[in-house]
């Protein structure tokens, strides 16, 4: 029971034998592609190197996933909901006002999307810039002080053994390199559409997911004869041709569709995912079109949005090594 953005335990007992949710990935099953895997760009995921660098941590922090060889990680996944309902409740232990940091009502895809169990695992929206680095900045203040807890000395902020974890939006080049943009593949990809199996025991998550009046033994029957049909599909959660009980009226689990070669999920599609560079989001979300949730897409941001998120970078050093 501990948080996936600061490794920090939970504050409340969130879950209980009594939470009565089908488990989201457990819904829709990608099947691994059959097409030839692209090899203009490899990914290595071989790390042995940071040992030598001074001062960087050879360690990924919480959620994150190592992308470069001076220690920088980004996120696996979008922020979820329930990361920021984690961020609120340590901000009201503290004794500060979490009432800033709430998502904007108006700008919610579904008015409980933020406030319903159902929707924890999928991607916080509504949220500002501002708040998405303050979000940023408070993860790294108190990741440092728990890794820096028990260590002689590593309090002091000038003692060699201090580590320091930076938390920040990532940059539209460290956005594009996570994303595999180098392949100049528009979803960094050979393999946009594969294989896809729903599972009919999901028909109540979907008819909620889906905002379908239909009843659950309709939905269920009519996912056994879609399944019949061995459809393909796109992974990324975009809007796309297919059954109603797969349309997207909110993003999708964070978890959901297939990781990309650096094993991150929904780069494209789901949200559109802020960076440093003010004013647009990067990489299309659950309301556009495959054609729109590539590696290059852009989209102007100017406030809160039922379509954007995003995702962080970490980096652990010791500064005062060298």
């Amino acid at each position: 029971m501990y948080s996936t953005t600061t490794g920090l335990q939970n504050l409340t007992r969130e879950f209980g034998t009594s939470r009565p949710l089908f488990e989201d990935d457990k819904t829709i099953f990608y099947r691994k592609p059959a097409c030839s895997p692209d090899t203009s760009f490899v990914v290595r995921m071989d790390w042995a190197g940071l040992k030598s660098l001074p001062g960087v941590v050879p360690i990924g922090m919480p959620g994150g996933i190592l992308l470069a060889k001076d220690g920088r990680a980004i996120d696996e996944t979008e922020v979820p909901n329930i990361e920021w309902k984690r961020y609120q409740q340590r901000l009201a232990a503290s004794g500060t006002d979490p009432s800033p940091t709430q998502p904007a009502a108006t700008a919610l895809p579904v008015p409980d999307y933020f406030t319903n169990i159902f929707y924890d695992y999928y991607p916080v929206v509504g949220i500002s810039y501002e708040q998405a680095v303050a979000f940023c900045s408070w993860r790294g203040r108190v990741i440092s002080k728990m890794v820096n807890r028990g260590k002689p000395g590593s309090t002091d902020s000038l003692a060699a053994d201090h580590m320091l974890v930076e938390c920040r939006l990532p940059t539209e080049a460290e956005w594009q390199q996570a994303a595999l943009a180098k392949r100049d593949l528009p979803h960094g990809t050979r393999c946009p559409e594969v294989a896809v199996e729903v599972n009919p025991e999901a028909a109540g998550y979907l008819k909620q997911r889906s905002g379908s009046p239909v009843f659950e033994p309709l939905i269920r029957a009519d996912i056994r004869a879609y399944n019949r049909t061995r459809p393909t599909r796109s992974p990324i959660s975009c809007d796309q041709p297919g059954p109603y009980f797969l349309r997207l009226v909110t993003p999708a689990y964070v978890y959901s569709g297939l990781p990309n070669d650096y094993q991150l999920l929904n780069l494209l599609g789901n949200v559109a995912e802020m960076v440093q560079e003010r004013g647009y989001a990067l990489g299309g979300s659950y309301r556009d079109p495959l054609t729109a949730c590539t590696v290059t897409s852009r989209s102007a941001y100017i406030g809160p949005s039922p379509t954007v998120g995003f995702r962080c970078m970490t980096r652990a050093t010791y500064p005062n090594r060298r």
